[in-house]
This record gives structure tokens, sequence and C-alpha cells, in this order.
């Protein structure tokens, strides 16, 4: 039977819409906010419970809307922001579409209360599944309150991907983060199931807003970029030398007044750390990008956080000029005499300046980046891992000679030589006639992980109870992430407490990585913990393979004795022959491979 072609209804296609504007409670959470902001509201209050999955509540004191125009502004198309197409070439508020409210209240049971300064009475409206149910005039301060509960009651696909309570709330918190570091003028509360995890300050300084939503370890590494032309400005904050994480998450890039992910912009900034950094480890930075309106496109994408730039490889070549110099001034000049100077921002300005337009709008909200004292640095070593790494001219029969052949008997011939390049073991096999090299670090990961492992699954972590704790201050996020993991830090042998003011207390350790650097594994578990948000069973055995790699000193000078214990430890292994990552721990030549590359044999 042949399918007629049918006009939807009004609410079908509202809900329709909805799907493109609203997919979390944190996407909801980000309309209601932003418009808050385009308000000019200087307070703004959030409430959330079970995720938002259930309630979500945001409080502004911002204009407020007059009466009348309360009840339009839930019905599609209707906006302040624009009033015609023109007014898209030079957009300066954080939406325009006026899809948000009436998207939002087409999936939820919505109420809104506003009241503006010219305004005695505020006006109440209900609206469930995009059909108003009351509307009436209340008292309210001035400013908008919407409630928004039951999200996605009435669209039941949608409803059943929404992610636990838990991780729902980790976005939420997040964004309400690069939401007050954006705007530092405004003061921002989030309330997750009654109580308080994220407060703001109004009017204070970036650097204080950092050291509030991403805690003082971070902020206390940071030291200030600055860059002004007459086509860009650039401004913010990178970590420096000693301070790295091994994933991107305390990278953090707004571009006109948006949070935005660009991967060119990262990536400027990371070559310029590419050879500072041990490999695999992240600088962390907060940067803030002006630029042209008419040189980006916003909307390419509903939640505005991916956008398109024009010339973002001139961009990109300025900003890894810009940390490039930086860097090279204030960390590398006490290392060594003299790096000739190579980059030149004029010349890189210069051809941005021929493909931006005139019109350049500089938004003064964020002209407060500005240190209030010297930079007092806080160093974080995360150990160095040393990787084994093949390069293109390494012959092909050490890599043969490398395989996951079993080295069976081993041990039992092995007659150490010695140490090299701190971190290596020179072992020779005189039985067999060959020679081994050992990653020292890997070995001792393999240890760990596996002593560590097991006694997990036994349940029988040995712990060794600090003498002075550790303390590490986070910001609200990663605070409100260690809190929530309590048990699963115990389980793996860590006993950690809430210290106040954004700190934990580290109390104890597993007795295996005594020697390792605390911090570091602490933060590398953390790390771990936001790569497996709701997969216990591998955060576990991602948590114990983070915890082995920091647990471990690089280079550290070892006896003849401590060798004939690190071997008898690897050779209990059940696997001896790579560590927890999957990289070798020996290298293999017979004597053979050995005369061939001296060209002894025929």
């Amino acid at each position: 039977m042949m399918q007629r072609i049918s006009v939807l209804d009004e609410s079908t296609i509202n809900k329709i819409a909805a799907g493109e504007v609203v997919e979390s409670p944190a996407s909801v959470i980000k309309e209601l906010v932003e418009n808050a902001i385009d308000a000019n509201a200087d307070e703004i209050l959030i409430e959330i419970k079970n995720g938002g999955k259930s309630y979500i509540r945001v409080t502004d004191n911002g204009s407020g809307m007059i009466n009348s125009e309360v009840s339009k502004a839930v019905i599609r198309h209707a906006t302040s922001k624009i009033t015609r197409i023109e007014d898209l070439n030079s957009l300066n508020t954080l939406g325009f579409r006026g899809e948000a409210l009436a998207s939002i209240s087409a999936v939820s049971r919505f109420e809104m209360t506003s009241k503006s300064r010219e305004e005695e009475a505020a006006r109440t409206i209900k609206v469930n599944g995009g059909v108003l149910m009351d509307e009436r005039f209340t008292g309210s301060t001035d400013g908008t309150t919407i409630i928004v509960r039951d999200l996605f009651y009435n669209v039941p696909a949608r409803k059943k991907f929404l992610k636990s309570d838990q991780a729902e709330a980790s976005t939420i918190s997040d964004l309400i983060s690069k939401l007050s570091l954006l705007n530092t003028g405004v003061s921002f509360k989030l309330v997750r199931d009654s109580q308080v995890v994220l407060s703001t300050p109004s009017n204070t300084s970036t650097l204080n807003v950092i050291t509030s939503v991403m805690g003082a370890d971070f902020s206390s590494a940071l030291s200030q970029i600055s860059y002004a032309s007459d086509r860009i400005s650039i401004k913010g904050f990178v970590t420096n030398l000693n301070y790295y994480r091994v994933n991107r998450r305390m990278q953090i890039i707004f571009v006109n007044g948006r949070f935005v992910s660009n991967k060119s912009i990262s990536s400027g900034i990371e070559k310029a750390y590419a050879t500072l950094l041990p490999k695999g480890k992240f600088p962390g930075f907060v940067i803030y990008i002006n630029i042209d309106p008419n040189d980006i496109d916003v909307n390419i994408h509903p939640q505005k956080s991916i956008v398109k730039i024009d010339n973002i490889k001139m961009i990109e070549d300025l900003i890894y000029s810009i940390v490039s110099k930086h860097l090279r001034e204030r960390f590398l000049s006490r290392r060594i005499d003299r790096i000739p100077d190579k980059i030149d921002n004029k010349s890189i300005a210069k051809k941005l300046d021929e493909k931006i337009s005139d019109n350049m709008i500089i938004d003064d909200s964020i002209s407060d980046l500005s240190l209030d004292q010297e930079d007092e640095q806080i160093e974080i070593p995360i150990e160095e891992e040393i990787p084994i790494s093949f390069r293109e001219e390494t012959p092909d029969l050490i890599i043969k000679s490398n395989a996951d052949a079993a080295i069976e008997n081993v041990y039992d011939y092995l007659n150490f030589i010695g140490p090299i390049f701190n971190g290596y073991l020179i072992f020779e096999d005189t039985f067999h006639k060959e020679l081994y090299i050992m990653d020292q670090h890997a070995a001792h990961e393999r240890i760990n992980y596996e002593k560590l492992i097991k006694a997990y699954h036994r349940k029988d972590i040995e712990v060794q109870q600090l003498l002075i704790p550790e303390v590490v201050h986070l910001g609200s996020e990663e605070y409100d992430k260690a809190l929530h993991n309590k048990d699963i830090f115990a389980d793996i042998g860590f006993s950690i407490d809430d210290f106040g003011l954004k700190s934990i207390h580290i109390t104890a350790i597993p007795m295996a990585l005594t020697d390792g650097n605390i911090k570091g594994m602490f933060y590398q578990l953390l790390d771990t913990m936001n790569d497996h948000p709701e997969n216990t069973i591998m955060k576990i055995d991602e948590l114990i393979k983070k915890a082995c790699v920091v647990s471990v000193k690089s280079g550290d000078l070892i006896s003849k004795k401590e060798v004939e214990h690190l071997t008898a430890k690897l050779s209990e292994c059940d696997s001896p022959h790579t560590c927890p990552h999957g990289r070798p721990i020996w290298i293999k030549f017979t004597r053979h491979e050995l005369e061939k590359l001296f060209n002894r044999t025929n």
C-alpha cells in the first residue's frame, strides 16, 4: 500500500526540532545559562537533581521579560537576539535561533517566571510537552527562573539513552566550569542534589576563577601569555614544564566568547611543547581568542561547540610562535645560554592581517586577564615513562628478536653486565650465546601490576599509612569525581578524605607503590577515571596500570643485588616479557645477529 504524504502537527514538529537542540540535561542548562548571560545577569544559580534528568532550575538576576512577552518566549523562532538577516553578520550574543525554550518545553514539564525591572509583577507560565497549561501573574524578584522537570518524559526513545546520574552531573559541572572561566563578571553557583559543588565570586580576576574551578595546583603552574594586533587578540595562561597530564582535559579554548573544540588551535600550542614534555603527556592551558565575527561560523553545529574559522592555519602558526617564544624566554633561558630566535610574530600577523577583514570586534569581557602577583609555580613531577620504540633505521633483526617468543629458562643463565642510559640493563646469556637488554622501568611496572591486580582480586592489598599525608588541590569537577569514587580508590589501596576547600587528603597508598610519586599517581588515576566513567572493571584495571607507570622512577641507580632481586621477581610473573601496556621488557640479540651487524658473517 502506498504511503501518503501528510503534514506533521505542531507538537510532533517541536519534538523533532527539540532533538537538534536538546540532547541531554547539560544542553538544556547551556541554553538557559547563555540566555541569562545575554540578559546581563551577574548572578546565576543552577540546581539539579538526578543529574538533571528529573529536575533543573536556573535562576538569574538579569533584565527579565515584560509580562506580555513571557508566553511568546516558548514559540519557535521567537527571539530578542536578531530582527533581520543582516544581524547574523555581526552576532555577539550567545544564541539567536529562538528555538531553545520552545524545544525544551516540548520535551519536559516546563515552568518559567520572569520579571522586568520596569514592572511590578512577574509573569509565570507552565508548559507540558509543548502545550501551554497555565499563565498567571506572580510575585518575584527581577530576573528569570526556569524549572525543567522530567526531561524527555514524552520521548521515551530519547530518555533511555541518557547516561547515569553521575555522568550527566559531571557533564553539567564541566559545562558550568567553562562558562565560569569565560564570564568572570558573573557569579555562578551549581547545586547538585542539595549540595553546592561549584561557586565562583563575581567581578574577580580570571586567575582567581581558574583557581576556583580547576584547582590551586593547576593555577599555580600557570603563566600568562598575551598578544594583540589590529586583527586578532590572544590572551590566556599556559602551564610550566613541570605540570602535564595524560589527556587533554586541562585544555580550554574560547573563541569570541564561546568554548570551542578546535584541533588546529590545540595543535599549535601542543607543538610548542613537543620536545619539552614526556611522550604522551599534554600541557594545560586556558586560552581566549577574539577575531572578527565575520571570520567565524558558530552555527555549523546545534550545540555551537564546533566552529568554522577562516584562515585557521595562520592562527595555528601564530599561536605556536607566541607560546614557543614564551616558553623559551620564561623557562628554557634558565637551562641554556642561548637559542636563536627564528620566530617572527610580525610576519605571521601581517599575513593574517591580509586575510582577515577590518571589522575587528574585541570583547572587553576578558580584559581582566592579568596576574595579581608574581607567578608562583608548583612542581607536579609525574615521572616520565621510557617507552621502547624502534626507529626506521633499526635493523629488522632486532625487531624480530624482540618478538613475544618465550625466554625459557633464560633467568638461569643471565649474567648482569651493567646499566646503560639511566634505565636499561645489559645481560649476557653465556649458555645460549645471547645478549639481552632490559627496560628497567617496564620490568618494575610488570611486577607491580601483577602484584596489585592479584591482591585486588584476593581483596587483600597491603597499604602503607603515610606519615605525612599528601594534600592535592583540585578543581570543582575533579574534586567531586574523586570523592564520588572514594570506594574505588580504597579498593586499589588509596585512602582519600575530604580536606575541605576542594582539596583531597591522601592518607595511605598501596605498599607496592611506596617508592612512587604520590601526587603524580593520583592525577594519573583521576584522568583514567575520566576515560572509563561507567565500566568499573575496566576502570580498576586501567587504574592499576596507571599507578604502576608512575610508581617507578626511571634512571634510578641499581646495584647487582637489586638486579638479581628484580629478575627473580620478574621470572615469577605470568607475563614477564611485556609491561602492562604491551611494550617489551626485553630485547634479545643472538651472537649471529651481532656478528652480522659487524659484517663478520658470510
